[in-house]
């Protein structure tokens, strides 16, 4: 009996099955409070939407065929686009079991020339910018998580002084836009 318990455990807790499909849709704003709202004043945006197509490997990685696509819309209305694709190596994932639930976490690694065409700077001086989007899985369902919006890795440096007081987070992991639904 411990066996089949153990199995069923394991089998409740898998992520996703291997190969099936999940899309996460979510559009939204900006967090409303502290330093995270200054900096889409100060670029100009004024709402996102994301959209998270994904499937799971037999061994819990991203498949080769997942994508991460952001938007960010801008005053005027005008939207600045980029997605990112596992294929491409520019999309990773963190896939978190936790209790009946999943996170899948993903990472999406900005080239810096592209970013710079969203914040108006020159490439050289805006870093390593990653999109974070998290998706939870849960009784047969896929929402999008807490974890959603824009930091700086660490490694990089940010040359830009606009930029500069968002990329120093005293948690690497700290997101320096969190994206909001409305």
């Amino acid at each position: 009996m411990g066996l089949i318990a153990a199995a069923f455990v394991l089998l409740m807790s898998a992520p996703v099955l291997a190969g099936e499909r999940v899309r996460v849709s979510d559009a939204g704003g900006f967090d409303p409070s502290g330093r995270t709202i200054e900096f889409p004043d100060r670029f100009g945006w004024t709402g996102y939407e994301a959209v998270f197509d994904f499937a799971l490997d037999g061994d819990g990685r991203l498949s080769r065929s997942s994508r991460l696509s952001i938007a960010i819309v801008r005053r005027g209305g005008k939207r600045w686009k980029y997605s990112c694709r596992a294929s491409a190596d520019d999309l990773a994932a963190r896939v978190v079991p936790l209790g009946p639930r999943t996170s899948v976490i993903a990472e999406c690694r900005v080239k810096p020339k592209d970013f710079a065409k969203a914040v108006d700077l020159h490439p050289d001086d805006v870093g390593a910018p990653l999109f974070v989007f998290e998706a939870v899985l849960e009784g047969g369902r896929a929402r999008a998580g807490g974890q959603r919006g824009l930091r700086f890795r660490p490694d990089a440096p940010v040359a830009s002084l606009d930029l500069s007081p968002f990329a120093a987070s005293p948690d690497a992991a700290g997101l320096a836009v969190v994206f909001r639904p409305e």
